[in-house]
């Protein structure tokens, strides 16, 4: 019965030019792609990612607000290691965020490991990696390393982290590196 009929929208019962067709097949497909459930709809991709980007940033202000209102609590925990039958200390990290506990585990690094891990990240030569030494960047990219500066330096309302830094890696010029971009850094130039 409709041997002989090319280009027709069915739905509609009308023959479409090559154009038309194509951007009702285009169409059809965006649609299909933006229907409930659907992952792979740019825009919902695209918006996922900036949520998670938002938390993220908004989860490191929530730590460094505790570190340095000293709202925050080191726990040690013996852990077993699965097959060898030995067991490792751990250290959960309590605090509190909106009213609400929170918690994360890190290594039980020792002062040494940790001094080390910051000299090591300003020698970097990127500098996207060396401002990660900021307080806040920190708390966002390592919650780990940011969380072992605040305990082996002792961060809280008399003691900022900057000053925790200068004391685990004391041969740094730690005003230029905390006061200024890397990009300046470079260029001699001051941030006021």
């Amino acid at each position: 019965l409709l041997a002989g009929v090319v280009d027709v929208d069915l739905s509609l019962g009308t023959v479409l030019s090559a154009q038309d067709a194509s951007e009702s097949q285009l169409a059809a497909e965006m649609m299909a792609g933006m229907a409930p459930g659907k992952s792979n709809n740019p825009l919902r991709v695209s918006l996922k990612a900036a949520r998670q980007q938002q938390s993220a940033i908004e989860l490191a202000s929530a730590r460094l607000f505790a570190a340095m209102a000293g709202t925050y609590s080191f726990h040690e925990k013996q852990v077993g290691m699965m097959g060898s039958g030995r067991s490792v200390t751990i250290i959960e990290v309590r605090w509190t965020r909106d009213g609400k506990d929170q918690s994360e585990v890190i290594p039980n690094w020792p002062v040494q490991v940790v001094s080390g891990i910051v000299g090591v990240t300003l020698q970097d030569t990127d500098a996207t990696v060396r401002s990660n030494i900021k307080p806040h960047n920190m708390a966002c990219v390592s919650p780990r390393m940011f969380w072992s500066i605040v305990r082996h330096g002792q961060v809280g309302p008399n003691k900022t982290f900057e000053a925790a830094l200068k004391q685990l890696v004391p041969d740094q010029d730690w005003a230029v590196l905390l006061s200024r971009t890397q990009e300046e850094l470079q260029e001699g130039k001051y941030r006021y």
